[in-house]
């Protein structure tokens, strides 16, 4: 006669198998392309102890190529696990998350205070388009 099933150790199982699904699963999504992330972003916002303020920081050029322009920085760039953006030559600058393809958000700690720089892509218009 067979014993019944131990729940408990079906219930580790199963919490194992979701764990190494977990794993692996972020690394096989596909990352966004060089291609949709390419243009120039403006600065918007910094937010420095909480304090939320306009940013005038020089714009971030990504380009299709994998290169960026950050003022007088080249380097190149690399989506990592599909939603962070990492710049070459940028090692103060750390790694950004990515909100879709629209906003570029650099977190970090400063004299151990959380900071945010807030990069939004620029609308590239059509060269045919008329702003009558």
């Amino acid at each position: 006669m067979s014993r019944p099933a131990n729940p408990f150790r079906l219930g580790v199982s199963a919490c194992l198998l979701l764990i190494c699904i977990g794993l692996v699963l972020p690394e096989s999504l596909p990352a966004q392309s060089e291609d949709s992330l390419s243009g120039t972003y403006k600065c918007t916002s910094i937010e420095v102890s909480g304090s939320i303020r306009p940013c005038d920081a020089p714009s971030l050029e990504l380009k299709s190529d994998g290169s960026y322009k950050l003022l007088s920085e080249i380097g190149t760039y690399e989506v990592v696990g599909g939603h962070w953006l990492v710049l070459s030559a940028a090692k103060r600058h750390g790694k950004a998350r990515l909100t879709g393809d629209k906003e570029i958000i650099f977190e970090f700690l400063s004299h151990g205070t959380k900071n945010r720089i807030t990069y939004r892509k620029k609308i590239q218009r059509p060269s045919n388009w008329m702003g009558i």
